[in-house]
């Protein structure tokens, strides 16, 4: 009996063969660095929180009815690009992806996003709802779920992998940006996509469903904010980094956001 892998199993392999995986958000410190480019299937399993198992019966055209959560936690950690991100749905679930939600960026002034692509540290800007309507290299380096069209604050609150990066993850990253999602939708109960991030995040993590309806923490703005994160590319070391936010005078519904390791901070000489 023939053994060959169905097309989803070859597609697979040859992603997960040429993913590197230090750039992978959580593996270095799990598993330790690699000097060779390869993930196993056991590694992608324990990555996208499944068992080896899920991962060997989707490769061999077996999975039955997997979460569109599931896929794009795949998606993300083999950083699989457009093409192939419609080739696994497609494959996996004889369906097409779901479209993904991209913001209007058409209001963005192209002097500022000169001033975020020169930026030797990651910076961004999002919009109202905290969607991110532009990066600059080391945002895509660090931060590298932006460039998936991912929502800061539905990564940051419902997403495994942010639990891996983001240190002290419930009292200085969790507790701090559900006040400012929360605070924000509020005063604006009139605005769909804030109401809609928060019910995103509520359906995809009891975690963050609790936090946003039941903790008492007030905080508005993460502008000097110090913490410490575990991010790819840089070891598997955590490191601290200082938060700097800033709004355009001409649209406070902006965000220019420049995340500056804490090492880089120095004192003003006097």
């Amino acid at each position: 009996m023939s053994t060959a892998l169905p097309p989803i199993g070859r597609f697979l392999k040859a992603w997960r063969a040429q993913r590197d995986p230090n750039q992978v958000p959580g593996f270095t410190a799990r598993f330790g660095p690699r000097t060779k480019p390869g993930i196993k299937q056991v590694e992608l399993a324990q990555l996208t929180g499944v068992s080896t198992t899920w991962v060997r019966e989707l490769e061999h055209g077996r999975a039955k009815n997997p979460s569109v959560e599931w896929l794009h936690r795949i998606v993300r950690i083999l950083d699989l690009t457009p093409a192939q991100r419609h080739t696994l749905f497609v494959y996996a679930t004889s369906q097409e992806p779901p479209l993904q939600y991209r913001p209007d960026a058409s209001n963005l002034d192209p002097s500022t996003a000169a001033l975020i692509r020169v930026q030797p540290w990651p910076a961004y800007i999002s919009d109202f709802a905290w969607d991110v309507l532009l990066y600059n290299e080391a945002s895509e380096r660090d931060w590298p779920w932006m460039k998936h069209g991912v929502n800061v604050m539905i990564w940051a609150l419902a997403f495994p992998e942010a639990r891996m990066q983001l240190i002290n993850w419930e009292e200085d990253w969790a507790k701090p940006m559900a006040s400012q999602l929360r605070l924000r939708a509020r005063a604006h109960p009139e605005n769909e996509r804030l109401a809609e991030v928060i019910a995103q995040i509520k359906e995809r993590d009891k975690a963050a469903r609790r936090i946003l309806e039941e903790d008492l923490t007030t905080v508005t703005h993460p502008d000097g904010d110090r913490r410490w994160v575990y991010l790819p590319g840089h070891g598997d070391e955590e490191f601290e980094v200082v938060f700097r936010a800033y709004a355009p005078l001409s649209d406070y519904s902006q965000r220019f956001m420049c995340v500056v390791p804490a090492a880089e901070a120095h004192p003003l000489a006097t």
